[in-house]
């Protein structure tokens, strides 16, 4: 049996979808749910910081439109995860900061085989450590080619008709841990960028909880297949700029798709 304990930092979305498919596997028990503050950090100025060198580096008008576009990448309603976890009998933990003293202390008490990430931002060493086999992450894209990216975007971007998803180790850096699952599939293109967003994140979400449960069901012999990702690029929000030309090549894409 899989001891798993998971870490998120948001009540709804992954986490929701995720923990009913795990709890209904006979080889998985889910010991305990950690629900961090969304965006908390146990060095509030370096978060701060890091977020100043992002508004920067994007400009005010990308900023806004990435807040403006925050709503694309939810996958569809879910349940509360304090719903869900009453529902079914697993232990939910508030530690506050994600990578507060609080947060390794429920990670020491659960003596857990498996971390999982879903989620959440940079994760430290003395978190994702502490599980007998460390923690794996989801990325709702395709890695090494799409680290630290919001799902289909910079697909677009790239004029790429393909997107995907990857069960990934956790390790010091941002999405570049051994690679345990992947999986590609065709992006969802509509008329508009919002409308290709939603429905290919939709089609995304519905993936995830079943690579995720494959994962933990088949995970010694998945780890020893893994292999160390190879050289990608790093992702963030996009400048305006970029933006316009991502819509004006989601509409060149949709009018070439077949019908």
């Amino acid at each position: 049996m899989m001891r798993v304990i998971i870490l998120t930092s948001g009540p709804y979305g992954t986490v929701s979808r995720c923990l009913p498919e795990l709890v209904a596997s006979d080889q998985v028990e889910v010991v305990s749910v950690v629900m961090a503050k969304p965006g908390a950090s146990s060095n509030a100025f370096k978060n701060y910081k890091r977020s100043f060198k992002k508004a920067i580096k994007i400009g005010i008008t990308g900023t806004l439109n990435g807040i403006r576009m925050r709503p694309w990448f939810g996958g569809g309603p879910t349940e509360h995860i304090e719903t869900l976890c009453n529902k079914l009998s697993i232990p939910l933990y508030r530690p506050g900061a994600l990578n507060s003293d609080r947060t390794v202390e429920l990670f020491r008490a659960a003596n857990a085989d498996l971390g999982l990430s879903l989620g959440n931002r940079y994760i430290s060493r003395r978190i994702f450590s502490i599980p007998r086999l460390g923690m794996i992450n989801v990325h709702c894209e395709r890695l090494p080619e799409y680290r630290n990216a919001e799902g289909v975007i910079w697909n677009i971007y790239n004029m790429e008709c393909i997107t995907g998803l990857t069960v990934h180790e956790i390790d010091d850096k941002i999405d570049t841990g051994r690679i345990f699952y992947r999986e590609e599939f065709p992006i969802e293109f509509h008329a508009s960028l919002k409308e290709t967003v939603t429905n290919t994140i939709r089609q995304t979400s519905i993936k995830v909880p079943y690579a995720v449960r494959y994962v933990c069901e088949n995970y010694d012999e998945l780890s020893k297949q893994a292999k160390p990702q190879s050289k990608g690029k790093s992702y963030t929000t996009p400048t305006f700029s970029d933006f316009l030309t991502m819509v004006r090549n989601n509409k060149k894409l949709f009018e070439g798709a077949p019908l």
